[in-house]
């Protein structure tokens, strides 16, 4: 054989093989997936997000809730016979902003997941218990200001006594209604998330006015709320 042949059959061997190497740099990744499980690639979608950013997005709520920083941890994940779904149990670690209030959470969440194609995906928020969380913080807020009582008694859990439905603490939520032309707003929500439960701290300001005397008030308060299914409710008052 030929020096030149030699050569010919050596470059023939060494373009196969680049050509199997990109063959596998292109279909490694999907194969992987498919390898390591459906547990694997949620927890993966999961810690992604610390990496690419987050943005939740609330069902009646004016604003986003824009993510600073997270952290997933702990995660767990239950696959359903089906194949088709799962649910992802971990702590989330997180700190942003709602508008122009600043969020500080730390919790359990639970995030169901779906399978569509190839790809395991949330089937709605990454943190649907804090979004739940921060629904019933902000209708509770624009019920106040807004003077809803009919939102107000919506947002309590069942059962709760207290003046005209509004719970424990019905003296407070009136004296906030009395104020006229009143505005609230809320510096701060620092939330803790357990499996049933929650608890936020408060930071407020109401302005507006009274008979007796312009109002420009400022506090902290401690609140409790309750899960019902998916949803979480006041308990034992709204204030």
């Amino acid at each position: 054989m030929s020096r030149s042949e030699d050569w010919g059959r050596t470059g023939g061997i060494l373009i196969a093989l680049l050509a199997a190497g990109l063959a596998l740099l292109v279909l490694a990744p999907r194969r992987l997936g498919v390898a390591t499980g459906p547990e694997v690639e949620v927890i993966t979608w999961l810690k992604t997000t610390e990496r690419d950013g987050l943005v939740l997005r609330l069902p009646g709520v004016a604003d986003p809730l824009r993510i600073q920083e997270h952290f997933f941890a702990r995660i767990t994940v239950d696959v359903a016979p089906d194949g088709a779904h799962a649910v992802a149990w971990a702590t989330l670690d997180l700190k942003g902003m709602l508008g122009r209030t600043r969020v500080s959470s730390l919790g359990v969440e639970r995030v169901p997941f779906v399978r569509r194609g190839r790809d395991w995906v949330p089937e709605g928020l990454a943190a649907p218990r804090l979004g739940a969380v921060l629904r019933a913080l902000d209708g509770r807020r624009q019920a106040l200001e807004t003077g809803d009582r009919t939102r107000l008694t919506a947002l309590l859990a069942g059962g709760t006594p207290g003046a005209a439905g509004l719970g424990e603490g019905a003296d407070e939520v009136e004296k906030v209604l009395a104020v006229q032309r009143r505005h609230l707003t809320v510096d701060a929500w620092y939330l803790r998330l357990e499996r049933d439960d929650a608890r936020a701290t408060e930071v407020w300001r109401l302005e507006g006015v009274l008979p007796s005397r312009p109002v420009d008030d400022r506090g902290e308060r401690p609140l409790s709320l309750i899960r019902r299914e998916e949803e979480f409710f006041f308990s034992p008052g709204l204030m």
